[in-house]
C-alpha cells in the first residue's frame, strides 16, 4: 500500500508504506491457539463479533485471523538478530528505536548474534512485520521484520516512523486505521477494489483487515481512534466517504504511550515493604551504626593515647635536659667555691698579684694543693671550663 498526500492517489516514490505481514491461511488456526496459550486475553469476544459481522462471515479462519496476538501482560522480552552482516553502529541504532517503546511499557529487545526471536532483514522488499506472537510460527532463518535499505544514511525521521511502527506490530499492535471511527468513513466497495488492485486481497481479506472495527472486536482499549498514532498509516482519499485521506503518524504519540502502558504495564516500584523486611532493615541499620560508633571510639582512643605518649616523652626529655643544666650549674658553683677557699681574692684587684713580692708566704704550697684539687675534679667538670693550670702556672704570676 503506497502512502500519498491527502488528495493524491500515488505516493512519492521515496516513501515506502507498511504492509502488515500475514501467515499463510493454513497456519491461522494454529497461530491463534499459540496466541491464546501465551495470553488468554487474546481470545476473541464472540458475542461482539457476531454483532459486528454479517451472517456467515464468522468462519474458523476468520475467527483465528482476528484473534489478538499480544504477548503476556507481565511484559515482553524478545531477542533480536539480523539475517545479513550488519555494521554494529547500525544494529545499535535500530535496537535503540525498537526499545523506544520501553519508555512507556514493559518491553525490551536484546540483540543476539543469530537465531533471535525477532529476525530482521534489510534486503527484502518494503517495510513489514508479522503481528505479535505470529513471529513464533516463522521458520528459523526467515525474517519476521523487513527494513528495506535501512542504513546509517537513512533519515532519523524514518527510524521514528518505520522502525517504531514495525516494532509496534511485533508487540502485537495492529494498524490504528482499523478503528470504527476511521472504518465508518471508508467506502467498502471502493476499499475492496483498491486493496484488490494494490495488495491482491480478496473481499473477505479486506473485510477482516480493513473493514472490521477492532474496537468492536475488543482488541483495542483506547476510547477513540488516533489518526496520528504511530500505528496509523495513510489511507487514500479515493476510498473515503468524505474524500479526506487519513494522514497517519510519524512517531509514538501520547495515546500510543498510554495504550502500550495499559497492554504491558511498567513494573510498579514497591511503595510499602513487608513487616519482616522493615524489621530486618532496622536490625541491619542498628548493626551498621554500632560498627561506625565502635570504629569512631577506637580511633579517638588511639589518637588520645598517641597524644599522651608524645606528651610523656616530651616531659621526660624536658626533665632530663633540666637535670643536665642543673648539674652543670652545681658543678660550676662547686668549682668556684673551691677556688675561693684556696686562693684569696685581693681586696683591690681580684686578679692575683702581678709580682712575687705580692704573693703571701706559704703560697707555693697552697698552689700545689690547688693543682692537685683541679686534677681530681677534671672527671666531672666541663672541658670548656677547665683552667690552663700547668705546673707552676700560678707561681709565675
Amino acid at each position: 500500500m503506497k502512502k500519498t498526500p491527502d488528495n493524491q492517489q500515488e505516493a512519492p516514490k521515496d516513501i515506502i508504506a507498511c504492509s502488515l505481514k500475514m501467515l499463510p491461511q493454513n497456519q491461522w488456526i494454529a497461530a491463534s491457539e499459540t496466541a491464546v496459550r501465551i495470553n488468554p486475553a487474546n481470545k476473541a469476544h464472540l458475542h461482539q463479533l457476531r454483532q459486528a459481522l454479517p451472517p456467515g462471515t464468522l468462519t474458523p479462519e476468520h475467527l483465528a485471523l482476528i484473534t489478538a496476538k499480544r504477548w503476556p501482560s507481565t511484559g515482553v522480552s524478545l531477542t533480536v538478530s539480523f539475517l545479513e552482516a550488519i555494521d554494529p553502529a547500525l544494529a545499535t541504532r535500530i535496537l535503540s528505536h525498537m526499545n523506544a517503546w520501553g519508555q512507556y511499557c514493559n518491553a525490551k529487545f536484546n540483540q543476539v548474534s543469530a537465531n533471535g526471536q525477532v529476525r530482521i532483514s534489510l534486503l527484502g522488499n518494503g517495510y513489514w512485520s508479522y503481528l505479535g506472537t505470529d513471529i513464533l510460527h516463522i521458520p528459523a532463518g526467515q525474517a519476521t521484520m523487513n527494513l528495506q535499505g535501512f542504513s546509517m544514511g537513512t533519515a532519523e525521521s524514518e527510524y521514528h516512523r518505520v522502525v517504531r511502527h514495525e516494532t509496534g506490530h511485533t508487540l502485537g499492535f495492529p494498524h490504528e486505521h482499523t478503528r470504527s471511527e476511521i472504518v465508518n468513513r471508508i467506502d467498502p466497495a471502493k476499499a475492496k477494489a483498491y486493496f484488490l488492485a494494490n495488495d491482491g486481497w480478496d473481499a473477505n481479506m479486506v473485510t477482516a483487515q480493513v473493514l472490521t472495527p477492532l474496537d468492536d472486536s475488543a482488541l483495542i482499549e483506547t476510547a477513540h481512534a488516533d489518526p496520528n498514532s504511530i500505528m496509523c498509516y495513510w489511507l487514500p482519499a479515493s476510498i473515503m466517504k468524505d474524500g479526506v485521506a487519513v494522514a497517519g503518524g510519524t512517531d509514538i504519540d501520547a495515546q500510543d504511550q498510554q495504550f502500550a502502558g495499559m497492554v504491558y504495564p511498567l513494573p510498579l516500584k514497591p511503595v510499602f515493604k513487608e513487616h519482616k523486611d522493615i524489621k530486618l532493615e532496622k536490625v541491619e541499620t542498628k548493626e551498621k551504626n554500632e560498627k561506625i560508633e565502635h570504629k569512631e571510639k577506637v580511633e579517638i582512643k588511639e589518637k588520645n593515647e598517641k597524644i599522651e605518649r608524645k606528651e610523656k616523652l616530651e616531659k621526660i626529655e624536658r626533665k632530663e635536659k633540666n637535670e643536665i643544666i642543673e648539674h652543670k650549674i652545681i658543678d660550676h658553683k662547686l668549682f668556684d667555691n673551691k677556688i675561693s677557699d684556696i686562693v684569696p681574692v685581693h681586696p683591690v684587684n681580684p686578679v692575683i698579684g702581678s709580682t712575687s713580692s705580692q704573693v703571701p708566704s706559704g703560697l707555693e704550697e697552697r698552689v700545689q694543693q690547688l693543682e692537685a684539687l683541679v686534677t681530681s675534679l677534671t672527671s666531672f667538670i666541663d672541658s670548656s671550663l677547665r683552667p690552663d693550670l700547668g705546673q707552676g702556672a700560678l707561681s709565675n704570676e
